[in-house]
């Protein structure tokens, strides 16, 4: 089967109906065309208990960021698993996942520009609940013009932020006086408080994103108390993939009124990687002992497949795999399996073989020159930092436990 894509994959088996797909195409026995990037069922479906657990732990309502994989058939897992809303970065974005079906989404971001605003007043149209950011009185003014001529409600969450961080009001001074231009608006209606800690950086990173959100905590009681927000549930939002614990133990839904809620937004955890966001979760696990308590933890999903392309010289092996294929902006991929097509099952690889250097197609593994390596090899890699593996791929396939993809997902990005 031939899909045509910036990433075209080639399956032996004919057609990529539901009967073939459960059949199987062995990534062992070359049916697929490599270099490929697939996700593993099992570990999907281990994050995706995972994080539910947590999240039921904590009291926390989950909205997973979807611009990591942009991926509607990974959004329904999501919310099939319980997520409450799916979170997006733009427009663009949340017109794919509303068209997939999604019911509610989080832009985690400002809603600026005409055209931006047509496209969700579309959703919105169509039935979509949606609610963005907001931190200036400029943008304010300009979708209460725009929404009011279109005669739509708009939801929007407050943004706090930090200095030197990314968007969000940087005072409660700035904040206060936002809240009160967005209750003037007719066709605005203040439903919460957004803000991302994962600006924040540096040793004392813990104890500044407690304070934080901590205050964040206490400004939305103090609006509540004060009716600044709509007559709704209010809605209390913040949380990347590393510093969740944090925000759940600072916000401590289970001690909130029962009008407010508290929505996380990671987006890693279902991929999650072998790199940067493994480091984050083992952090996690050092500080918060609710996370230590339920059973297992996060595991990578991805893997990207490739041959061994030539071995020029000893000690060397150019990998078919290249900045094309896989992210390489924290951390080079990581070479986990090696496979001679023909033999029963994958081995895993000696812990002194690595890459080295990466250019666009191609990439160069480090090894001894005795160590038994041949072209024609295949090697599956770990990688860090997901988004930027899956927005390589238009398509991905699920794989089961023997390599045999049984499912074919479409990304949008």
């Amino acid at each position: 089967m031939t899909l045509s894509s910036n990433k075209v994959l080639t399956f032996s088996k004919g057609q990529g109906n539901a009967e073939l797909l459960q059949q199987g195409w062995s990534l062992l026995e070359e049916d697929v065309s490599l270099p490929v990037a697939v996700l593993s069922r099992s570990a999907l479906q281990n994050n995706l208990s995972w994080m539910k657990n947590y999240a039921q732990q904590t009291g926390v309502r989950l909205a997973p960021h979807g611009k990591t994989s942009m991926a509607p058939a990974l959004f329904a897992m999501q919310l099939e698993a319980g997520s409450w809303a799916m979170s997006l970065a733009t427009a663009p974005q949340v017109v794919a996942a509303a068209r997939s079906g999604i019911k509610r989404i989080l832009m985690a971001n400002q809603l600026v520009g005409k055209r931006n605003m047509q496209l969700i007043a579309e959703q919105i149209r169509s039935g979509l609940e949606f609610f963005c950011f907001v931190d200036s009185i400029a943008n304010a003014e300009a979708l209460n013009a725009f929404f009011s001529a279109q005669n739509l409600q708009l939801n929007l969450l407050l943004e706090m932020g930090v200095p030197q961080g990314r968007c969000g009001v940087r005072s409660v001074e700035q904040a206060n006086a936002l809240c009160q231009q967005i209750n003037a608006l007719p066709a605005l209606d203040l439903r919460g408080i957004a803000f991302y800690e994962g600006v924040i950086h540096g040793p004392d990173a813990p104890a500044r994103i407690s304070e934080f959100v901590s205050g964040i905590r206490t400004l939305a009681l103090s609006w509540r108390e004060q009716k600044r927000f709509a007559d709704d549930e209010i809605i209390l939002t913040g949380a990347g993939s590393a510093w969740y614990d944090i925000v759940a133990e600072q916000m401590d839904p289970t001690n909130l009124p029962d009008d407010m809620a508290v929505v996380i937004r990671p987006g890693c955890y279902l991929i999650h990687d072998t790199g940067i966001y493994q480091d984050a979760q083992a952090e996690v696990k050092a500080r918060s002992r609710m996370a230590c308590d339920i059973k297992g933890d996060l595991i990578s999903s991805l893997q990207v497949w490739a041959y061994v392309q030539s071995i020029p010289e000893p000690g060397m092996a150019v990998i078919g795999l290249g900045k094309r294929d896989a992210a390489f902006d924290a951390g080079l991929p990581t070479p986990v399996l090696h496979h001679r097509p023909g033999d029963a099952s994958p081995s895993a690889v000696p812990s002194h073989w690595k890459l080295t250097r990466i250019m666009d197609q191609h990439a160069m593994l480090q090894v001894n020159p005795k160590d038994e390596l041949t072209v024609g090899d295949i090697l599956c890699f770990s990688t860090s930092h997901p988004c930027l593996t899956m927005d390589k791929w238009r398509y991905l396939g699920i794989v089961d436990d023997d390599y045999c993809v049984r499912q074919l997902i479409e990304t949008c990005f």
